[in-house]
């Protein structure tokens, strides 16, 4: 499974709906006395906000053993472990977990049917399984998948015959990017500067011009996302978001 990991860097154009998944789970769907595993951690940022809401453990795990070393140094708490692993063939009991997360990993690998039974077997029986995958019709318009990372990629009715064969209970959303929906001061400003190509100036000083307007950063923050269950707004979101219950 190749590598595709978010830095540790707050401005970066992926950061803001990273974190608005993580954060998202949490607020609807994860409990704090949950048990979780994160896999396919990468850098852990995800793996070290669940653990930072929990009273229970939280275990982050990842195939790349560089990844794994990297959450090791980098983070740090009581509840919080990470692991070299193998997601098609995890190394714990049947129902170990309450809820599994695993965020644009399925996309990686031809063995998705095999880690999302490994992903029912090590969760406890009502216990969730929360995913998330790109929309092959937005994320690759031309029709063949460009991402290097990406083995395959789902259309609509392609990820509902994927969830359908494994799931009998889930909640399917679409993660919508909703800046432009706002219509603010920063809305306003961020689209004069891609009409007047400021966007080629260094982005410290783009952020400096977006903080004037109440904006953080030219790229996406958490706030700038929410989750849609309209089948139509779902096919216009760059992503799928699904939370499975494992009957």
């Amino acid at each position: 499974m190749a590598s595709e990991r978010q830095a540790l860097e707050v401005k970066s154009p992926w950061w803001g709906e990273h974190v608005h998944r993580y954060n998202y789970s949490l607020k609807h769907f994860i409990k704090k006395t949950d048990r979780v595993l994160d896999i396919a951690c990468g850098t852990g940022f995800g793996t070290d906000i669940i653990a930072k809401h929990s009273e229970n453990d939280v275990i982050g795990g990842d195939i790349s053993d560089e990844a794994i070393e990297f959450c090791k140094n980098s983070l740090s708490r009581k509840n919080l472990s990470f692991h070299h692993m193998d997601g098609t063939k995890l190394p714990f009991e049947d129902g170990h977990f309450d809820a599994i997360t695993s965020f644009e990993t399925i996309e990686h690998t031809t063995e998705f049917h095999k880690m999302i039974s490994e992903f029912k077997r090590t969760t406890k029986k009502e216990g969730l399984i929360i995913l998330s995958t790109p929309n092959f019709i937005i994320n690759s318009p031309s029709g063949v998948v460009t991402n290097p990372f990406h083995t395959q990629e789902w259309n609509y009715d392609g990820f509902m015959e994927l969830l359908n064969k494994h799931f009998n209970k889930y909640e399917l959303f679409g993660q919508k990017y909703n800046r432009y929906s706002k219509k603010n001061v920063a809305y306003r400003l961020e689209n004069l500067l891609l009409q007047r190509g400021v966007r080629k100036m260094p982005l410290k000083w783009q952020n400096s011009i977006m903080k004037m307007a109440g904006q953080e950063s030219v790229y996406p923050l958490e706030d700038d996302f929410e989750m849609v269950k309209d089948k139509k707004e779902i096919l216009k979101c760059k992503t799928f978001y699904v939370v499975c219950w494992n009957e």
